[in-house]
């Protein structure tokens, strides 16, 4: 019998190999006991459950009928290429071009979304960021290098 693979068997799949690289990175950081826990108890029990819900999601999966996975490139690409140009944009020429750039990459992975929602989302978390980090936690954040 050849396994059946659908959404679930493979979501299952990757929560369970994400969990397994959290459990295994927490053992770097000195467990500890219930008592005293040390600084990779949590990251550990996160770990564990996400195996856990991985493991059952994916047979769950596996024991559900096979349909064909249809992955959104198109928006798996853009998402990524968001999150990698604010990683690249902020060193380099501040906070808010960094969320510009993002967050009109994240946009574009939405075809609903417009222009004017775009420039919507751009200006508020510029607006947020601001009052969160510069005005709210008094950080010396830069938000426009020249």
């Amino acid at each position: 019998m050849q396994p059946k693979l659908n959404r679930d068997a493979v979501s299952g799949l990757l929560l369970a190999l994400i969990g397994a690289a959290a459990t295994y990175r927490a053992f770097d950081y000195g467990i500890g006991s219930a008592a005293r826990m040390g600084s990779g108890y949590f990251p550990l029990l996160i770990g564990g459950a996400l195996v856990l819900l991985g493991a059952v999601i994916g047979i769950g999966g596996l024991r559900a009928s096979a349909t064909p996975i249809h992955i959104p490139w198109r928006e798996l690409t853009l998402i990524a290429l968001s999150v990698a140009s604010f990683a690249l944009i902020i060193s380099r020429f501040g906070l808010f071009p960094a969320l510009a750039v993002s967050g009109v990459l994240a946009c574009l992975a939405d075809r609903d979304i417009g222009l004017r929602r775009t420039i919507g989302v751009v200006l508020f978390s510029c607006l947020l960021v601001w009052l969160v980090f510069v005005i709210g936690l008094n950080s010396p954040a830069a938000l426009i290098k020249v």
